[in-house]
């Protein structure tokens, strides 16, 4: 029995041991293509004038939609009524088998 417990367990640690070297050696890889791939200062400065010139575009959008919102909604300041449905809220097949469920249950209140 001990013989065997020794044997699942050795297994046990070889499998988790090669899953955590797995995992070690993707990482370095990882690391290795990112250095080798990445060209730092001109990604940064890229990135930075992108960043700058998104936001510029992005505040004249939000300022035009904010006006536009603005301007409908104090068009709109008069309330106005809702349109009466075109058909009964309640069809007849609804109302026949309600009713019949009342008549079987009884009122609740």
């Amino acid at each position: 029995m001990i013989d065997n417990l020794s044997i699942a367990l050795m297994i046990t640690g070889i499998g988790a041991g090669l899953v955590f070297i797995a995992i070690v050696l993707l990482w370095i890889m990882m690391a290795l293509l990112v250095r080798l791939t990445a060209d730092k200062q001109k990604t940064i400065d890229n990135v930075n004038s992108q960043v700058n010139i998104n936001r510029e575009e992005l505040r004249r959008k939000v300022a035009a939609v904010a006006v536009s919102i603005a301007l409908n909604q104090e068009s709109e300041m008069s309330p106005h009524e809702f349109p009466l449905p075109s058909t009964a809220l309640v069809s007849a097949w609804q109302a026949v088998m309600r009713t019949d469920i009342l008549r079987k249950r009884g009122k609740t209140r």
